[in-house]
């Protein structure tokens, strides 16, 4: 019984490896370049210390579900990506249509201000 599950553990680990390795860089890449797979996106700029990031978090995650390409990135994790799009102040939405800025919301917003800014195809 032990050499079959030394077996299957020989078996199945570099299959473990190489998928876990696989999902690594795809997540670097999508670091690297948040929006090189959409043509259109937003950047939710939040920080977990940030009450209006708390209040516009519902509203981003309806958002999400209804199609939009919104992605959350908390500017104490990710400075490189703050200070690549000038942050200032949280909550800031930055709308990206094929990797440039084309609109920036500071501060909290309402859901039919940011659906109606995602209008475009791109967002979908």
């Amino acid at each position: 019984m032990r050499i079959y599950i030394a077996c299957l553990v020989l078996v199945i680990a570099p299959v473990a490896i190489v998928f876990g390795f696989k999902q690594y860089q795809s997540i670097q890449a999508e670091r690297e370049s948040p929006s090189a797979k959409r043509r259109g996106e937003v950047l939710f700029f939040n920080a977990t210390w940030c009450g209006p990031c708390k209040q516009m978090k519902p509203i981003v995650a309806s958002l999400r579900l209804q199609g939009y390409h919104m992605r959350d990135v908390d500017v104490d994790s990710h400075r490189d990506l703050a200070q690549k799009y000038g942050i200032r102040a949280v909550p800031t939405f930055v709308f990206l249509e094929n990797g440039s800025e084309v609109n920036r919301i500071s501060g909290g917003t309402s859901a039919d201000r940011l659906r109606s800014l995602c209008a475009g195809a791109g967002y979908r």
